[in-house]
């Protein structure tokens, strides 16, 4: 069911094979030197942020494991993020020169086109050797400790359905405080901090989705393009700040006054958008998220268990026959 809960299926065992699926690929695909290096890290960076997710999910179920093993894979994507990081403001550039290619010639562009592309080769350039094998070191220590991992049989601990309502439902409590954040402020960080709940969102919709594929499906998505024009926004965020702090590595002052103006532009229409999505994909509060994937487990749970039953009863009746 590869990054997907089975909820017929023992919580623990199942948080262990999605885990255990994720760090297996990552360890691949570091460990590959014939393929291309950076884009094993930019995979290894992905299955990482899914790990992130997978914990959030259950976090109730063990709060000091979880605070641990985020930190640990919150540190490992970090010490990988330096060419990609590089990488997503030239896309991000382009995209905006995209945008506007109606409205203006692309001269104001290039230079601005042409420094990030030198600070991406040279990150590009760096020996990703030392880092790829801390973070193979570092799966492994994981490993261990997620492979032991087991739900308590105390109080919520024991209870799937409340362990994973609560994790769903945690996310999009905070996302409800952020959107009110975001609309009163303006605020660029907290913008950015809506970005990081809707792909927590998005990967708990899908670990999720087999409780009803027909609604989780287009949620998840709707999830993922949220997070996609916020990440659009905090790529020009941070844009700005760079062209702002040295100017001089950018081109003349009217080509950066012309691209911050249309940047200025595109973010505007992102933040509307991306609230007005927000607002729409965490439309119910925190409390009826809880009591809605509560309930969608225990449906869930009742029809795998009749399922079996009937697998039963044909079993016995064809071996009668």
């Amino acid at each position: 069911m590869a990054y997907q809960f089975d909820p017929a299926a023992p919580l623990d065992a199942e948080f262990r094979r999605i885990a255990g699926e994720q760090m297996r690929k990552a360890e691949r695909e570091l460990a590959d030197e014939k393929g291309d290096r950076h884009e094993a890290v930019h995979d290894v960076r992905k299955r990482l942020k899914k790990l992130r997710g997978l914990i959030r999910l259950v976090r109730d179920a063990r709060p000091k494991f979880y605070a641990e093993e985020n930190a640990r894979f919150r540190d490992m994507a970090r010490a990988l993020s330096g060419v990609r990081d590089r990488a997503a403001l030239v896309e991000s550039l382009d995209a905006l020169q995209a945008h506007y290619q109606d409205e203006m010639a692309i001269e104001a562009f290039e230079p601005i086109r042409q420094h990030l592309i030198a600070q991406r080769d040279a990150a590009a350039g760096a020996d990703l050797a030392p880092a790829i094998e801390a973070t193979l070191r570092s799966l492994a220590e994981a490993r261990s400790r997620l492979d032991a991992f087991a739900v308590g049989k105390k109080n919520k601990a024991g209870n799937a359905a409340a362990i994973v309502a609560s994790g769903f439902a945690r996310i999009a409590g905070q996302a409800r405080d952020e959107i009110r954040q975001a609309r009163k402020t303006g605020d660029a960080a907290v913008f950015h901090d809506l970005r990081k709940r809707a792909k927590y969102h998005s990967m708990h919709l899908r670990l999720l989705g087999p409780l009803w594929p027909e609604a989780m499906a287009p949620l998840e998505e709707a999830a993922k393009g949220l997070g996609e024009d916020l990440g659009l926004d905090h790529d020009y965020a941070v844009l700005r700040a760079e062209m702002e702090a040295a100017p001089e590595a950018f081109g003349s002052r009217d080509g950066q006054a012309v691209v911050l103006t249309l940047m200025e532009r595109r973010q505007a229409e992102l933040r509307q958008a991306s609230l007005d999505a927000a607002q729409r994909l965490f439309a119910e509060d925190a409390s009826a998220a809880e009591q809605r994937i509560s309930r969608l487990w225990h449906v869930a749970e009742e029809r795998a268990k009749r399922d079996e039953a009937a697998a039963a009863a044909d079993g016995a009746a064809a071996n009668a026959a």
